[in-house]
């Protein structure tokens, strides 16, 4: 916001100089050669482009060359607004980009998460279920029970990867220098999903 402002704020003081220092003193230049000769004889002399050059500073020219400098000032004023909104549309393209690759690397990531862990997964919930049937022992029971679970959970974590469809992240350690993609309401998407279909079995 600042930048923004002292962006306008300079470009703005620019404009004023170049109205009172550049765009006065040409106008009056050419003024002065249109009007060298009323007779029609054209003679571009020194000596009435000094006298011309030299009449800028005094007062009765002020006015004049105050419009000028508030015409330069507009201009400065334009010109700071386009160059400010050109480098807002920038780093907002730049950073959707940004977050575009960090979804590309995402997805990738979950191709590969999805090859190794869902595979092991689907071999550990196999041995798992294999185990329910052989052993009647309640405790080791309830401990399959806990392993099925939480594979449950691995597969959820891996599904609500897949349904991202934006990178958000967030805190993983206390100071905040190390960060994690935040997928909570993926997640709780995809674990209410799961127990609707334990319930419906």
């Amino acid at each position: 916001m600042l930048r923004g402002y002292l962006t306008h704020l300079l470009w703005t003081i620019v404009g004023i100089c170049l109205g009172y220092l550049v765009l006065h003193p040409y106008s009056m230049l050419v003024s002065a050669i249109l009007h060298l000769n009323q007779s029609g004889a054209f003679h571009l002399r020194w000596q009435d482009l000094s006298a011309e050059a030299l009449a800028l500073p005094q007062p009765m020219m002020l006015p004049m060359a105050g419009a000028f400098a508030v015409l330069g000032g507009v201009i400065g004023l334009l010109t700071g607004t386009l160059i400010a909104r050109t480098r807002r549309l920038y780093a907002t393209e730049l950073m959707h980009e940004r977050r575009r690759i960090a979804l590309d690397v995402t997805r990738s990531l979950v191709v590969t998460l999805s090859h190794y862990l869902l595979n092991a997964n689907m071999i550990i919930g196999g041995k798992v279920r294999r185990c329910q049937r052989l052993t009647s022992d309640q405790d080791i029971r309830s401990s399959l029970a806990v392993i099925e679970e939480q594979g449950r959970k691995i597969d959820a974590v891996i599904s609500a990867l897949r349904r991202a469809t934006d990178v958000k992240l967030t805190d993983y350690t206390a100071d905040g220098t190390v960060s994690m993609v935040d997928i909570t309401r993926e997640l709780e998407q995809e674990l209410a999903g799961v127990v609707d279909e334990n319930n419906n079995r």
